[in-house]
């Protein structure tokens, strides 16, 4: 008979026994639990609730006898704890027993007869002629609670090593991290000490940091399943590593290493690990091993959200090797996934569907029925009314463009119809997949209907608008800019990014910045470029105007923009008022200068490391392609590449204002000007110096600025017309004095 037979034969007899005491049948039950008694196979804890329900039905004198049938065998086998335990159980059945404190006395000292003072603390106690054993009884206890090498933990002293014991004195001596040789009395230690396993983190991390030392290459699994048992099998990947990086692993080498050994743990059995950030991703000791496929159905079980539940069945679905071996997970997963669809029908139709191309997916896998519930999902698809709302309440990325696949197929008259529609209440994934279709399809209208749209309302579909320039700019699908003029897109563009400017200026935050930096990114990169390869003589003016009257672009890009106008269109500038300074540099004074530096020394020393701290950190969470963290990190390093080397390009235009040299008979970089707009008695009073000096409530601007430009190489008594983003203004010259 196997052992599994024993043990299931033992438990039919422990349930056989509770079922004779119901019935009262106790002359049976009595040669029952002599045979169990008797038997290899016996689990002293459900024979204990056997006698604890005797004791109930008032037979304590049965429940007495089957007790002390048990101990010679358990004597036998030198099995002293549950003497022990079976003992104090009789205690309380019958606590004026003869001869029992002797019993109880002798399992304590086989129980701890390695430690020399057994007897002699057995004695001082004196539990065999103690009017009260079971206080007799919790006096040893608290004395055998600690003894010489074991470890413990005081939550103001910290891991300390029992040194010794003394008896006389009821005292044991102790090694503290914080307090060294300190005596605590025996009597109190189990209130206040925490006793530690030896193979405890702690306990190891005190007296055993070389072992631990090893195990970071040698076992790191290990390590990772000795500090789950420090948080008692369970805790964030976060908390792991702050416990492990105090004092075993070195903060430096986390990351490689939380890398490399979490790509163990995902094949280890016994260990669950929960995806996500450092606070969010759990790990789990299993007291069990399980299998991936368990695993899948537990986690689809025990999720309760449509939506991710299809996720997961996705994802299993998606990384199957052999559909042979995952054929009963696959059905299990079906079946899970055909409740889903049920309960959606009626109330979620784009749930429904995911779920039925899902379904298909298995259907391939198992190779049965193909097209079954494709099908299904084609006949609701051309029963709906507002496809775009449908597709766009899906998930799922892939169900998405087959529903668009299945439109196609259910609507072949009107299909390009609502492919537009998607379009425009998509938030971005489907945008190219549609823009292809259509072109391969030739459908001009629909192209035309999309383009058209996101044109004219630029600002009602700013995101739209951003991608359709952005590939304009590229030049791909022409297609799609068939009666697009370029110019008039550019400066659209520029519009665009400055109503996004000026609406944050107002506080109106949300999602602002990340479209602004969008839009500014795209300029910055290609702009340039771009404007060079469209200008002409019909839209040079009005890129030059909405390109220096922009408030959210960098003088950089405004002056390199303008000098390419400038010099390939001179005829524009004949009228005075313009700048002669040389316009590929850039005029600040000294303060400015080292101010600017500063930042780039910045922008260099610290945020680039900060960085580079928070690559290894995304990194270190693994599966870099669907790593939220660690594309928003690439993203930040690009943009620090580029503004760094922006900046760079910056300080080597720069000519420092020679304060010697500024002239008072001409407005220049370095004067102070005072004006007075026409009708109007009240003086204005302005610096004129460079970008990197600008102060607004000190009056001081740059000579870039709309302003600056426009009162440049002006004389005292000159009326000058300067162009600003709200319209014209009139000022007359009163005074040019020096400012440095």
């Amino acid at each position: 008979m196997s052992n599994e037979q024993c043990v299931n034969k033992n438990m039919f007899s422990i349930n056989e026994l509770i079922s004779l005491i119901n019935t009262e049948q106790y002359d049976k039950l009595e040669d029952e639990w002599l045979r169990i008694v008797e038997s290899n196979n016996k689990n002293l804890q459900e024979l204990l609730t056997v006698v604890d329900l005797l004791a109930k039905r008032e037979e304590r004198k049965r429940a007495h006898d089957f007790l002390r049938l048990l101990i010679p065998h358990y004597k036998q086998k030198e099995l002293y704890k549950d003497v022990l335990e079976i003992l104090r159980k009789v205690l309380d059945y019958n606590p004026k027993e003869k001869g029992l404190a002797k019993d109880i006395a002798e399992c304590y000292s086989n129980i701890y007869k390695d430690r020399p003072y057994t007897k002699v603390l057995i004695e001082k106690i004196g539990i065999e002629t103690a009017t009260d054993i079971n206080k007799a009884i919790k006096t040893l206890e608290k004395y055998f609670y600690l003894d010489s090498g074991d470890y413990v933990y005081h939550k103001s002293w910290g891991v300390g090593e029992v040194v010794s014991v003394n008896i006389e004195e009821e005292k044991i001596n102790i090694n503290f991290e914080k307090k060294s040789n300190h005596s605590i009395a025996m009597d109190i230690a189990p209130d206040i000490l925490q006793k530690l396993d030896k193979d405890d983190l702690l306990a190891m991390i005190y007296a055993k940091k070389d072992v631990l030392s090893k195990m970071i290459e040698e076992d790191p699994v290990g390590l990772i399943k000795l500090t789950l048992k420090y948080f008692k099998g369970r805790a964030s990947v976060s908390n792991i590593k702050s416990r492990l990086t105090s004092g075993v692993v070195p903060p430096e080498t986390w990351s490689k290493w939380w890398t490399s050994t979490k790509k163990i743990l995902k094949k280890d059995p016994y260990i669950k690990l929960t995806e996500g950030t450092p606070a969010a991703s759990f790990l789990e000791l299993r007291s069990s091993p399980i299998t991936h496929h368990e695993e899948i159905l537990k986690r689809l079980m025990n999720t309760e959200d449509a939506s991710k539940k299809i996720e997961i069945a996705k994802k299993y679905v998606s990384e199957i090797k052999d559909a042979e071996l995952c054929k009963e997970t696959l059905n299990e997963v079906a079946n899970l996934i055909i409740k889903e669809a049920d309960k959606s029908y009626g109330t979620n139709i784009s749930l429904a569907i995911e779920c039925l191309l899902l379904l298909e997916d298995i259907q391939d896998f198992l190779k049965a029925e193909p097209g079954k519930y494709k099908n299904n999902a084609e006949s609701f698809i051309r029963a709906e009314g507002n496809l775009s709302e449908l597709v766009n309440k899906m998930n799922i990325l892939e169900y998405r463009k087959q529903a668009l696949h299945l439109i196609k197929k259910a609507k072949p008259e009107k299909w390009q119809e609502e492919f537009v529609s998607v379009f425009f209440v998509n938030d971005g994934n489907l945008w190219e997949f549609i823009i292809k279709d259509l072109i391969a399809e030739n459908k001009k209208d629909s192209l035309e209907a999309i383009s058209l749209r996101v044109f004219n309302h630029f600002n009602a579909y700013p995101e739209h608008y951003i991608w359709f320039c952005k590939n304009g700019i590229h030049g791909r699908y022409p297609e799609l800019y068939q009666n697009i003029d370029p110019a008039i897109m550019f400066n659209r563009l520029i519009e665009l990014l400055d109503n996004v400017h000026f609406k944050i200026q107002k506080g109106r935050n949300g999602d602002l910045k990340i479209l602004l930096n969008k839009v500014i990114a795209l300029v910055e990169d290609k702009g340039i470029d771009y404007t060079t390869r469209i200008l002409n003589d019909t839209n040079a003016e009005s890129i030059f105007n909405i390109v220096s009257a922009c408030k959210g672009l960098e003088d950089w890009f405004k002056v390199s923009i303008e000098n390419t106008i400038r010099d390939r269109f001179p005829d524009l500038f004949e009228e005075p008022g313009l700048a002669k300074l040389d316009e590929t540099k850039i005029y600040v004074t000294k303060e400015g200068f080292d101010k600017r530096k500063k930042e780039f020394d910045h922008l260099m020393n610290v945020e680039f490391a900060e960085n580079a701290r928070d690559l290894g950190e995304a990194i270190s969470h693994g599966d870099l392609r669907e790593n939220a963290e660690y594309k928003a990190a690439r993203e930040k390093q690009a943009m620090l590449i580029e503004k760094a080397e922006r900046m760079k390009a910056e300080l080597q235009k720069v000519v420092l204002i020679d304060p010697r040299s500024i002239n008072t008979e001409i407005i220049s970089p370095g004067t102070k000007v005072t004006i007075k707009y026409r009708g109007k008695t009240e003086l204005e009073i302005y610096t004129i110096l460079g970008p990197w000096d600008i102060d607004i409530e000190e009056g001081i601007i740059s000579y870039l600025s709309p302003v600056g430009k426009g009162l440049l190489n002006r004389t005292v008594g000159e009326t000058v017309t300067i162009k600003l983003p709200e319209g014209e203004s009139i000022y007359e010259i009163i005074k040019i004095e020096k400012a440095l």
